[in-house]
């Protein structure tokens, strides 16, 4: 019983049932007879959630060596580091997919698996948006910011939509199937012929206000990410309140549906407070401030699995979402009455703040939920407490 987990809720995780709907053409054809036939790679006594951090692993390497040869996000590297990058985000995919099949192989599903995996696929998310607007060279401004919240937004969603039907929908075109496929098929790309020739292609100029702007390969992405986030949109919308209409009278019909919107508020705001603060000051982006917004929403997202699955209210205040308008108040209070310390010092100074609070609350969520599904569901967390094989 802790704060996260409060009373007799964990009692809850006995009702436990993990549903999900595939549609996707691509996982049912090739993904799946892939999966089932690479899972005797791992061995029984390797439990599920292990199988989940090695596949972490990966990106992690991945982003060593990009931040190595990258660290500004901005110039060309090694096409061997393309290649890298193509190889690791295929086998997190991999590792990813093979995860339940290996925790059904072993007899050791639990509402910790469900949990462990899409916190680390959260996780995954923001670290990958590093490599990824490296890879377009981007650098440290509005469009990695935007980049990171066009896919933070697509996973907050499908966390709501799942708390609100108890099932994780995955549609004909989705990101951790086909989304993943064409960011290696990109990336494979990019190592054959080069960043220039796929990123920075003009496919049309405009004037703006008597300057031109080259509209090139790299802005055709972002607005696909947004053509995608805006189908995201509407597909969890339909979702939820086709799940509602089947399942509440039209008496509370409104009530319900309107409940839920309701759980959509508090990301909505935190997004605009980040924006408002790059607004003011865009020197902000940079490498500890997208970890910042990538732990908040990967701790949000964990906290929704959380009440999902030991049943509480709708999670509507986070902590670490304050953070950005706090960093703004300060940024005015500092900058305003202090003359010891330069402007761009006191950027740093609160980024880096803000970086710890958000990394220090999702790990103190973490290991909190860690033990208390642990010590009420009788496992281990890495290894497999008590053997099942199947």
């Amino acid at each position: 019983m802790g704060f996260f987990v409060p009373g007799n809720t964990i009692q809850n995780l006995k009702y436990y049932k993990y549903q999900s709907e595939d549609r996707s053409i691509i996982t049912k054809l090739f993904l799946k007879p892939f999966w089932n036939t690479f899972v005797r790679v791992f061995p029984k006594w390797m439990a599920p959630n292990l199988v989940t951090l090695c596949g972490l692993g990966f990106i992690l390497v991945n982003l060593v060596v990009t931040l190595y040869y990258d660290p500004s996000l901005d110039q060309t590297k090694p096409r061997f580091v393309y290649l890298a990058n193509a190889i690791g985000l295929f086998l997190y995919q991999t590792f990813d997919g093979c995860d339940g099949v290996h925790a059904r192989r072993t007899g050791q599903s639990s509402p910790l698996g469900e949990l462990f995996d899409h916190s680390i696929d959260a996780i995954n998310t923001t670290l990958s948006a590093y490599i990824f607007c490296s890879t377009l060279q981007t650098g440290y401004g509005y469009k990695m910011i935007y980049s990171q919240f066009a896919v933070l937004t697509n996973f907050y969603l499908s966390t709501w939509e799942e708390y609100h039907t108890h099932v994780l929908f995955l549609s004909e075109i989705s990101g951790p199937v086909e989304g993943l496929l064409a960011i290696i098929f990109a990336y494979l790309m990019t190592a054959i012929f080069g960043p220039d020739l796929i990123w920075h292609t003009t496919l049309a100029t405009f004037e703006i206000k008597g300057s031109k702007y080259n509209f090139d390969t790299a802005d055709a992405v972002l607005v696909m990410f947004t053509l995608g986030l805006i189908m995201n949109c509407y597909s969890a919308r339909r979702n939820v309140f086709d799940h509602y209409k089947k399942e509440t009278n039209d008496l509370k019909l409104d009530y319900v549906i309107k409940d839920a919107i309701k759980g959509l508020f508090p990301y909505v705001i935190y997004v605009m407070t980040v924006v408002a603060l790059v607004y003011v000051e865009s020197s902000f982006i940079g490498f500890p401030f997208i970890l910042s917004i990538g732990s908040t929403v990967a701790f949000v997202v964990g906290r929704i699995i959380v009440n999902h699955l030991t049943k509480q209210d709708y999670p509507m205040y986070n902590i670490s979402m304050f953070i950005p308008i706090v960093q703004l108040i300060m940024y005015y209070v500092f900058v305003s009455i202090t003359t010891n310390y330069s402007k761009e010092s006191i950027i740093v100074a609160l980024a880096w703040l803000g970086c710890g609070l958000s990394l220090g609350i999702h790990a103190l969520f973490l290991n909190e939920i860690i033990y208390e599904f642990t010590t009420y569901l009788d496992i281990y967390a890495l290894t497999i407490k008590h053997p099942k094989f199947v």
